[in-house]
């Protein structure tokens, strides 16, 4: 076999192992997922317990409505923090990707780069234009990974945004009802 078909079989063995490792990182993140939602739905289950005994223990009708009112509140805090938390894993995850995608497009590139070098002679034609080819491929490569981050990045802050103001509003809302 010669060495060019050896570069391109290490070219392929290469990226096969590193699609096994994304797939790996990918269930690993779904599992903290599903471990987070479970986390999630055992404290909220802990929490109607005791707001159950509260509202049994109310005396009447004023008493009930302000335990209501704080625990409506409560959970509000906790859905924010919540999916807070799910957007902040997401991002994360999507990031990571781009990253990996972004390392396996540099790699493949360089090894493409050295199987172009050996090619023979009268080849020139061809090996300029896979060359154009993997340059631009390489850009769209990092350019896509920069607007991923930017992306993540400026939906982080529009969901902080988001939040302060609920939680904001919140603040006001048990301020008026404590008055």
């Amino acid at each position: 076999m010669s060495t060019q078909q050896d570069d391109f079989l290490d070219l392929y063995r290469a990226g096969l192992a590193e699609m096994l490792a994304m797939t790996r990182n990918t269930l690993d993140e779904f599992e903290q997922l599903r471990s987070r939602q479970l986390d999630a739905i055992r404290e909220a289950l802990g929490e109607n317990a005791e707001l159950t005994g509260q509202l049994a223990g109310a005396q009447d009708m004023e008493r009930l409505l302000a335990i209501q009112a704080r625990f409506a509140s409560h959970q509000m805090e906790v859905a924010l923090s919540y999916w807070g938390r799910m957007c902040e894993a997401a991002s994360h995850s999507q990031l990571d990707a781009m990253r990996r995608l972004e390392a396996q497009a540099t790699k493949f590139n360089a090894r493409a780069t050295s199987m172009l070098d050996a090619a023979p002679a009268g080849a020139e034609p061809l090996v300029a234009a896979m060359r154009a080819f993997f340059e631009a491929a390489q850009t769209a490569c990092g350019m896509g990974a920069q607007a991923t981050e930017q992306a993540a990045k400026a939906a982080e802050a529009q969901f902080e945004t988001a939040t302060a103001g609920i939680r904001n509003a919140l603040a006001d809302a048990r301020k008026r009802s404590a008055a």
